[in-house]
């Protein structure tokens, strides 16, 4: 019976050991990386932002000069057209112990990108998972970060640099910009013809300047207008 109480302890000494080993290197880990810089660019709402690599390369640095491995798995998805959510487990494994640590991460995005005049959306259940495992590797390891999703477009735009031209998000419909890039293409328009309809129509020069309402006449009247005919190819006699 005593050597059965004392294996029993000598096991859990040793898991609390394996695991203290563990928690040791992931504070090494976190006191070695420094503030994430932010390579990333939104052409669109106009402000940066931390990639993939901008968090996973110096994490994957640290971590292997610890001993350590970090696997990120997607274990759950749910997919509709356009658009995922998903949830993703980051796994942290110190390979001299075999201890390991699990976080998760929920993860969410929006796709309604158009090709060929139609909606594909197949890259939303990327964005997720990319998303939830840049969340899950910053939460494990306590990186700081001022991409705050309760920050105002307004403050984000505010970071930026004065000359630049700065589109509203709020009057901008990704979604029927490319509708009507779609239709422009259908209808055979240039970028002049648009250009001069749009400064007829509205007193604008470009459709990143029109609010939703007019997005929506200017795409209504490029779906009235018929498909131009194909031209006959004139044979020599």
């Amino acid at each position: 019976m005593s050597e059965t109480l004392t294996s029993a302890t000598a096991t859990s000494e040793t898991a609390t050991h394996t695991k203290s080993q563990l928690y040791k290197k992931i504070l090494a880990v976190q006191k070695n990386l420094q503030p994430l810089e932010k390579t990333g660019w939104n052409d669109f709402q106009k402000y940066s932002y931390t990639t993939a690599g901008d968090v996973l390369l110096p994490v994957h640095k640290a971590c292997s000069e610890q001993g350590l491995i970090a696997i990120a798995d997607c274990i759950e998805s749910h997919i509709e057209p356009g658009r995922a959510s998903v949830v993703v487990r980051l796994t942290i494994v110190d390979t001299e112990t075999g201890e390991s640590l699990s976080v998760s991460a929920p993860g969410y995005a929006e796709d309604y990108s158009w090709k060929d005049s139609r909606p594909t959306g197949d890259k939303a259940v990327y964005k997720a998972i990319t998303g939830a495992t840049k969340y899950a590797v910053r939460s494990c390891f306590c990186l700081p970060s001022d991409d705050d999703p309760e920050r105002t477009p307004q403050r984000l735009n505010s970071r930026q640099p004065m000359n630049r031209y700065v589109v509203n998000p709020s009057k901008v419909d990704s979604v029927l910009l490319e509708q009507t890039t779609a239709e422009l293409k259908r209808v055979g328009w240039s970028s002049t013809q648009g250009r001069l309809y749009l400064q007829d129509k509205f007193g604008k020069s470009s459709r990143q300047q029109l609010s939703q309402q007019e997005l929506q006449q200017f795409l209504n009247h490029l779906r009235s207008l018929p498909k131009p005919e194909a031209q006959p190819i004139l044979q020599e006699s």
